[in-house]
């Protein structure tokens, strides 16, 4: 193992690095971070705060962590010899501390005004020493490029992983994220946007929520008169948990997780909207338990704020594969395939997701499929002919 390479995935709500033997192209480790390194749930937070403090404090950040990652990988820094990284234009700008203004400010008045001049983001290899990287200084850095200054590599990823591009039938291929990139294959045209998601679907903005890790409920389930829930323990395996009331919290039947849940995934919130709304127990915004709030076990509960940020993810999400839909020229009924990507893509169940509409209604084929952004850095890293 003298030669390694690290995938990195830039996230608007964290990073995933992975350290990958070229030789075999087999994962050696993976580290995570738990949130972005820079202030704020969602980019709009980190755009503000990119413009009030810098881009270089922001880059400076991001190295900070990125380099943390690396050693968390637990290889030899002088084994490293390549990385690829992939993300949205906003935060591989930042990686590479260029001008972010042009992503921030959309009227081209104002960005004649503050003399901004809209940098290349066409890709490039460049070395680790140059960007501040804590490996070895020669190793090289692949940054793939971005399709517009607006539709970055991560969109471009979602097409590449899934081969989704060749679709000969209407397809839709979402990232369930915080921007919620996507695209619709139609007639041999690809269409690409995003919608304003937030970050309720990975478990922010929620009272109880929390990101996929111990002690999260991260599935919901029916079980006679009460819900079930499932609980993620310290390796990430799905427990089952109580046996709940939903509208008064009264427990039915210990399970195995009894007692050892902190919060709730994006996951759980999907599962726990979608069955709340097949029993009647909300009416977007509120829900209609007699005191506004559905239980679930070991004290965590869902309020009406909750069902409204959940709500809006939702109601993004649909109106961005309805407005593709319509631009191509057919109904959202005429989508047929759908691919579903992100951490909460892959892991919610999909036709839970579907019935409250994160995937469109008429679907009759839905792939999960992983973290794409990740697995094109991956994918560069180990066969880096492929930027080519």
């Amino acid at each position: 193992m003298d030669e390694v390479g690290i995938a990195l995935d830039i996230g608007t709500s964290g990073f995933r690095a992975q350290a990958i033997d070229l030789r075999t192209g087999d994962v050696i480790s993976t580290a995570i971070t738990v949130r972005h390194p820079i202030p704020g749930s969602n980019v709009i937070d980190h755009v503000n705060f990119a413009i009030e403090a810098g881009e270089s404090e922001c880059n400076r950040l991001m190295v900070e962590t990125i380099n943390r990652l690396v050693r968390m990988l637990r290889v030899p820094r002088s084994h490293f010899t390549r990385m690829a990284v992939c993300g949205n234009p906003f935060q591989l700008s930042l990686f590479q501390n260029i001008e972010i203004r042009d992503l921030a400010y959309a009227g081209q008045n104002k960005l004649r005004s503050l003399g901004v001049v809209p940098p290349k983001r066409d890709g490039s290899i460049v070395t680790a020493g140059e960007l501040g990287l804590d490996i070895d200084p020669l190793a090289e850095v692949i940054i793939p490029p971005a399709v517009t200054h607006e539709i970055g590599a991560d969109a471009m990823a979602m097409l590449w992983v899934t081969g989704a591009y060749t679709a000969t039938s209407p397809t839709v291929i979402i990232d369930y994220g915080t921007n919620a990139e996507m695209s619709l294959i139609c007639s041999g045209r690809i269409l690409t946007g995003s919608a304003a998601a937030g970050p309720a679907l990975e478990g922010q903005e929620i009272e109880h929520g929390m990101l996929a890790s111990e002690g999260a409920i991260s599935d919901i389930a029916q079980e006679g008169e009460g819900w079930r829930s499932f609980v993620l323990d310290n390796e990430f395996k799905v427990v089952k948990g109580d046996l709940v009331d939903p509208v008064n919290g009264t427990l039915l039947d210990r399970g195995p997780a009894h007692g050892r849940a902190i919060g709730i995934t994006g996951t759980g919130v999907i599962a726990a909207v979608q069955l709340a709304s097949r029993k009647d127990l909300v009416k977007f915004p509120r829900i209609l338990t007699p005191d506004g709030v559905i239980r679930l076990q070991d004290g965590i509960d869902l309020c009406s704020r909750d069902l409204e940020e959940a709500g809006k993810a939702i109601g993004a999400i649909r109106a961005g594969y309805m407005t593709l839909a319509y631009e191509a020229g057919i109904s959202p009924n005429d989508i047929k395939v759908a691919y579903m990507s992100g951490a909460s893509g892959t892991y919610v169940d999909a036709r839970k997701a579907q019935g409250i509409g994160l995937a469109p209604f008429s679907a009759t084929e839905i792939h999960q499929v992983g973290n794409t952004s990740l697995a094109l850095a991956k994918d560069l890293v180990a066969y880096p002919q492929l930027y080519d």
